[in-house]
């Protein structure tokens, strides 16, 4: 009986589907909120991303443990129904402009300063071919990579799939993406890359930031959001993970309907009663009182005459 029930037990074990996620061993840096209301994507920070997610980009890469150059970088993610924005500030010490600056933005333009973000939409695969990649440089020129094995697209030839901005101080940049995910995923998934579950509240995508800063000298400083000993760019295995959350942000108060003023309570005054009304004498009236007269008048007349007669 004991041995039915084992052979049961591990049948039932096999039968029911598990959901792996290959890197939720690693940290979960946290939800992104859902914003009710699109940020303006122009490379200045939106009020709004102060309530997206925080993701810190100040680890330096392994390859440059001091720290290099500069200070690393900061990023803000936020989600709605049809898009990922993603803002970051990159900051600097100082500009790199070789002469064949534009050749190398889009033949090899992570021998520029750049800032990169690269995802693996499973959050389940080890195959660099798996991973999706947009960055921009520090003109504000961007590429996207669709999967690792497809060419890089440059400038406007990204435009189908994210939306750009750029801003630049002495010392920083800004870079704000939004990331149309309803064609970036139909574009990924026509080069066989796993998105995984729908782009909806509770997806879990891995998640790599990465910030570089090169100098005329030929120094550079990279910073990463991961730990230092999970660096590694094409290597979704030791990328951090994202979930998108549930709760709303953003949304625009609907106005209180409007309460009409008490109007003040009437003042029981007393009421003064109303003068006596005199009829002024109608034209009836009148005659009547001149036939009085005239009958009284001859009453008197006649009693005269009698009297005098008397004597």
């Amino acid at each position: 009986m004991k041995k039915f029930i084992a052979i049961l037990l591990a049948f039932i074990l096999t039968a029911i589907p598990v959901t792996a996620f290959a890197h939720s061993d690693n940290t979960n840096a946290g939800s992104i909120p859902k914003t009710a209301t699109a940020p303006v994507i122009d490379g200045v920070k939106d009020d709004i991303y102060d309530q997206g997610l925080f993701v810190p980009v100040r680890n330096p890469h392994n390859a440059t443990p001091d720290g290099g150059l500069g200070g690393g970088a900061d990023a803000w993610f936020l989600w709605d129904d049809d898009d990922l924005y993603i803002f970051m500030k990159i900051d600097l010490v100082s500009f790199y402009s070789p002469d064949d600056y534009e050749d190398l933005q889009t033949d090899e333009p992570w021998a520029l300063t750049t800032c990169e973000i690269l995802m693996d939409w499973s959050n389940g695969s080890d195959d660099a071919e798996q991973v999706c990649q947009v960055r921009m440089n520090d003109r504000g020129f961007p590429n996207v990579t669709l999967a690792r094995s497809d060419p890089h697209k440059n400038g406007e030839e990204c435009r189908p799939y994210i939306d750009w901005g750029f801003t630049k101080t002495d010392n920083s940049y800004c870079a704000e993406f939004k990331i149309k995910m309803g064609e970036f995923r139909k574009a990924v998934e026509a080069l066989d890359v796993n998105f995984g579950s729908d782009f909806t509240a509770g997806k879990q995508i891995g998640l790599y930031i990465f910030s570089q800063e090169n100098n005329e000298s030929g120094d550079a400083a990279l910073f990463v959001s991961v730990p230092t000993d999970m660096s590694g760019n094409w290597v979704p295995g030791n990328y951090d993970y994202v979930v998108l959350g549930d709760n709303v942000v953003g949304a625009v108060a609907e106005p209180e309907p409007e309460v009409p003023a008490d109007e003040p309570a009437p003042v029981n005054e007393p009421v003064a009663a109303p003068p006596p009304v005199t009829a002024a004498p109608t034209g009836d009236a009148g005659i009547i009182i001149l036939l009085a007269v005239m009958i009284t008048a001859a009453a008197g007349i006649v009693i005269f005459k009698r009297k005098k007669a008397v004597r």
